[in-house]
């Protein structure tokens, strides 16, 4: 059974693309969960995918342009983008000025990069899966306990360790494919 993407649930707000077959041309929809799904604001991706950096802009009515708001809503719709295969980046801007703005990114996980004209660049790059690590440090302490059992540490260490490492390779390699 196919999982439903939209609407997208934060703490506070839903947001739904107008369109859902085309999500990242079509305007979104962020409205409150609460108060019969009053609009309080609109996103809209800019310039589709470039280079798997996707650009997000995100208009909010002024009552809801607060700190907690921004950082829903932004991490929010970077955990959708790093859904997408291809996307290994998501990058807004913002006025210097703008303190909540800046400070909702922020507690989002962004990162300003850089500043022009009073614009703050702000991006967030989707982090690898790391299965792998765990898994040798699994293999590690399973093959310890299974060279004591066999009276032969090396053999068992070596074993333990080579069939996390295999077992991780083969997870990450599986999140890497498990995507939109």
């Amino acid at each position: 059974m196919a999982e439903k993407l939209f609407p997208l649930g934060t703490k506070h707000f839903n947001i739904t693309p107008k369109d859902e077959n085309r999500p990242m041309e079509d305007e979104w929809v962020v409205s409150l969960k609460e108060d019969n799904h009053a609009q309080v604001g609109s996103l809209r991706f800019e310039d589709g995918l470039f280079n798997g950096e996707v650009k997000v802009a995100v208009e909010l009515n002024p009552e809801y342009d607060k700190t907690m708001f921004v950082q829903e809503v932004y991490y929010s719709m970077a955990r959708f983008v790093f859904r997408i295969k291809d996307v290994r980046e998501i990058c807004t801007e913002c006025r210097h000025e703008n303190d909540n703005r800046v400070r909702g990114l922020e507690k989002a996980g962004y990162v300003r990069r850089e500043t022009k004209d009073g614009v703050d660049h702000y991006s967030m790059t989707k982090q690898k899966s790391s299965w792998t690590g765990l898994y040798i440090m699994i293999g590690l302490i399973s093959g310890f306990i299974i060279g004591l059992t066999v009276s032969n540490l090396w053999m068992g260490t070596i074993g333990g360790v080579l069939t996390g490492a295999i077992i991780g390779y083969l997870l990450d390699k599986r999140d890497a494919n498990n995507q939109i």
